[in-house]
């Protein structure tokens, strides 16, 4: 294995840990796998659509997020990883119908966290035209 090929992986299963540890609610465990310096990126069409910058912006950002969309059943359908880049194609039920939103989440990293997270959505229509929280 070339060193290209296990920063890939090694990258990889710290994206997969991440989804992991927030499907079981452990937040604990999502704190180590992000920079200080993290940025997230979420469309501004989303009711809680901005740029959030730190941890602590993202446990607020998770906190939005769980209004709408049931974390506890994140589906990871694959991942698709390449040096520090990481994508991960996802499934996560509406809390209202039920209904699955699917999506690519695009994770940055540098040595060993997440620095930079962007969200890729395929059909945003149960999500548009519900009232802003930011």
């Amino acid at each position: 294995m070339t060193t290209t090929e296990s920063l890939t992986e090694k990258n990889r299963a710290i994206v997969e840990k991440l989804y992991a540890a927030a499907s079981s609610g452990d937040l604990g465990a999502i704190a180590p796998l992000l920079a200080d310096d993290i940025v997230v990126d979420e469309p501004s069409y989303l009711p809680y659509g901005k740029l959030y910058r730190g941890k602590e912006e993202f446990a607020g950002l998770l906190g939005m997020i769980g209004q709408f969309l049931d974390l506890t059943k994140v589906q990871v359908n694959y991942t698709i990883a390449d040096g520090d880049r990481v994508a991960a194609c996802l499934g996560i039920p509406d809390v209202t119908t039920g209904e699955m939103t699917h999506f690519i989440e695009q994770s940055t990293l540098r040595d060993g966290q997440i620095v930079e997270m962007k969200l890729f959505y395929y059909d945003a229509q149960s999500m548009i035209g519900k009232p802003k929280i930011v």
